[in-house]
């Protein structure tokens, strides 16, 4: 059984007109769990879930959550950077986002599910500690990672990343920590700047920040070679207790902002390798979504992904290899056995 959070209140996050993170996106997935329209067996439907304020602060300046609460109760829309947008409702919904995505996490490490997926906006994988960021108010995925190591009695957690986007806010949470990994797989150069491989960690956390940029352009074999090359030897190795996913489906072909050329089939073979690495290890995977601009192309790769996480057999892709892909495998194995 596979637990999902989705529902129409994540539409109040109102981001004002022409914004690609519109409330639509919420809308076309919804179609897919809606309880007139669920008809596979094998899904929970769980009710979203506010997170308390102590929980954000896990991951957040108590003056920085504060200054959310202030901006969505002004009534109207307020800028907090040039693309992150407060409204009415926000606060609300943010705390809606991390809080569903923390029941998520407690209910597959209980084994109430065998995986989760939090349909749920505002994303949040660009947040850092003190600042809203590229559409994102808070970290939820963060969030949930320190909220399972806090209270759900467990060690270590694996992120992994394979938004378009580099998740600088969640490398930011966790670059000294070896208790935390992070694996990011996302375009380079593009926004935020950050993720180059040269990024590895700090201190303790050396070699525990794995990130893979990639030139734009790469398909669904080169992002295959890529997990089965670099991640699965990794998670293997690192072992961790949860796997949470930062699921940003703006690397599809088809997406408006991204440039890559993966498709639904694509990220469903990932979906395949993360969940064969997990049960291996018998650690619990949920998602949290994080981009996706194409209403089309979102709802399409969410319903691959679901299936595979119902225990569906992932795509066959070949993986196909590339120079950048030999670069990120040297510089890894410093840390790890690639």
């Amino acid at each position: 059984m596979i637990g999902i959070v989705s529902d129409p209140l994540f539409m109040k996050h109102d981001t004002g007109g022409y914004h690609p993170e519109d409330p639509l996106r919420i809308h076309y997935l919804h179609t897919l769990f809606a309880p007139d329209a669920l008809r596979e067996p094998g899904i929970m439907l769980v009710e979203p879930v506010m997170a308390l304020k102590r929980d954000i602060e896990l991951n957040h300046d108590s003056g920085y959550v504060e200054m959310v609460a202030r901006a969505s109760g002004m009534n109207r829309l307020v800028d907090l950077d040039p693309d992150t947008i407060c409204s009415p409702d926000s606060y609300e919904v943010a705390l809606y986002a991390a809080g569903s995505l923390i029941q998520l996490t407690e209910m597959a490490l209980g084994g109430t599910i065998s995986a989760g997926f939090a349909c749920v906006r505002p994303p949040g994988h660009h947040a850092i500690r003190s600042d809203a960021m590229g559409f994102c108010l808070f970290n939820n995925i963060a969030i949930a990672a320190r909220k399972a190591r806090a209270s759900f009695g467990i060690s270590r957690v694996i992120i992994v990343d394979f938004d378009v986007h580099h998740g600088n806010g969640t490398q930011e949470s966790f670059y000294s920590s070896k208790d935390v990994l992070y694996f990011s797989s996302h375009q380079w150069p593009f926004y935020p700047g950050t993720g180059r491989l040269t990024e590895m960690g700090s201190g303790p956390g050396t070699g525990f920040t794995v990130n893979c940029p990639l030139r734009g352009g790469k398909t669904d074999g080169q992002f295959v070679a890529l997990y089965q090359d670099i991640l699965v030897p990794i998670m293997e190795t690192f072992k961790p207790e949860l796997v949470l996913v930062s699921a940003g489906f703006d690397a599809h072909g088809m997406d408006p902002i991204g440039g890559m050329q993966l498709s639904s089939r694509g990220f469903a073979a990932l979906a395949g390798i993360i969940h064969e690495s997990a049960r291996k290890i018998q650690a619990p995977v949920v998602y949290s979504l994080e981009g996706g601009y194409n209403y089309d192309a979102l709802k399409d790769s969410v319903r691959h992904v679901v299936a595979v996480m119902r225990g569906g057999p992932a795509p066959k892709i070949d993986p196909v290899t590339w120079p950048e892909l030999e670069e990120i495998r040297n510089a890894h194995s410093r840390h790890w056995p690639l």
